[in-house]
């Protein structure tokens, strides 16, 4: 490895390296049975770029809107759970991240700081996973919680619906 990670197999194993096994395993795998995560890594290998000689890069523009929203680049941050196990700050300094990137962080429903956190700690503008519960004066409250701090929009999440189905 390079004296800096370069590609997300190097980060992939410096994270390796820094977190206990247990929080390594749950952030490296997928739902269920990983069918998504492994087809998610086929298409990326997929992905190549053409290198272009001598052609003038200077005044490149990859940034985009989502939602109205303009952000840097093509790249969001995914709702991703528990980021406290990983590092003491968690969402916040992800947050912070978004913010300093201009992109925009979706906030996971199973984040372990609170949207009221996430929500003052930067400007960066932030989306809400969201799992839809049998109640859905549960969903509402959460939502309308989300909009009260700011958050744009909400990003539904049916993938493991039975964790939820009962609340």
């Amino acid at each position: 490895m390079a004296s800096e990670p370069v590609n997300v197999n190097e980060f992939q194993e410096l994270a390796r390296r820094a977190l206990p096994k247990m929080y390594y395993d749950f952030f490296a795998a997928g739902a269920e049975d990983q069918h998504t995560l492994r087809e998610n890594v086929e298409a990326f290998r997929r992905i190549t770029f053409q290198p272009r000689i001598l052609v003038d890069v200077s005044k490149i523009d990859t940034s985009t809107t989502i939602l109205g929203y303009k952000i840097s680049s093509p790249i969001m941050i995914a709702p991703t759970g528990l980021q406290k196990m990983a590092h003491p700050e968690g969402e916040i300094a992800t947050a912070r991240a978004a913010a300093a990137c201009n992109t925009i962080m979706v906030v996971s429903f199973m984040a372990s700081s609170t949207v009221e956190e996430v929500a003052s700690s930067c400007d960066a503008v932030r989306f809400l996973q969201l799992y839809v519960f049998k109640r859905r004066d549960i969903s509402a409250q959460v939502v309308q919680k989300a909009e009260r701090y700011g958050f744009k929009a909400v990003v539904l999440t049916v993938d493991t619906l039975g964790l939820v189905d009962g609340r």
